[in-house]
């Protein structure tokens, strides 16, 4: 009797957290780029942005994770987008295609993006990529690497929302020094004095009480007591 093999992983995902590809991702050979290798220069996909994410680059020949002599992963941005394309050589094609974007080319979508207010491509945005041409071969006998353009077209509905959106509240800053107050006087204003002798010679005038004590700072009742005759 020989003990049950257990099932081992493939090569290259022991230890990985990504999920094995399904059957139909192996037939049809993953998702089609949305330019292919073979496309001349001013080819153009578009389609509305469907995923967005950071993948580290693969080597084509061996599918080993690349690096750069410093250690850093060499990174990648991949844009899964909406087509109107079809390929009939695909069974079931439903448009879905692949840009990647690398190199050089990462600057050039940080530019796109930041020509219409995005940090990155959102999903829902409309995204047009297109082969603008070649750089040039870090190496004599390697191929230029291609160079895009992008172009972005926010989601409406989504800048509508964004826009509707009130501001947050700004709290107030306290200031680090207690706010002063007027200082009291250390005694009350005096009165004003009461001269009868002039008070009497304005009322001679014809002036009433009340324009005497706002003539000359006092209440009316105090006008009328010295206006009072003695007895």
């Amino acid at each position: 009797m020989f003990a049950a093999q257990q099932p081992t992983a493939a090569p290259g995902y022991a230890n990985s957290a990504e999920p094995l590809p399904s059957l139909a991702q192996v037939m049809s050979g993953g998702t089609p780029s949305a330019i292919g290798k073979d496309d001349p220069i001013g080819t153009t996909a578009s389609g509305i942005v469907r995923n967005i994410e950071a993948q580290q680059q693969h080597d084509i020949d061996t599918g080993a994770p690349k690096f750069f002599d410093n250690g850093q992963p060499m990174m990648q941005i991949v844009v899964h987008i909406a087509t109107d394309q079809r390929d009939p050589m695909i069974p079931g094609d439903d448009g879905m295609r692949a840009v990647y974007v690398k190199g050089k080319n990462i600057g050039a979508l940080r530019n796109a993006s930041r020509r219409v207010a995005r940090d990155m491509p959102h999903i829902g945005d409309r995204f047009t990529v297109t082969y603008s041409g070649n750089g040039e071969a870090k190496k004599r006998g390697w191929n230029p690497p291609k160079l895009y353009s992008y172009e972005l077209q926010p989601n409406a509905a989504q800048l509508d929302q964004a826009m509707q959106e009130p501001a947050p509240a700004t709290p107030q800053q306290q200031s680090p020094f207690p706010q002063q107050t007027a200082a009291q006087p250390a005694f009350p204003p005096a009165a004003p004095q009461v001269d009868e002798r002039q008070i009497r010679q304005l009322a001679a005038t014809g002036r009433s009480a009340s324009e005497i004590a706002g003539f000359l700072g006092l209440t009316p009742a105090q006008v009328e007591s010295a206006l009072e005759p003695e007895f």
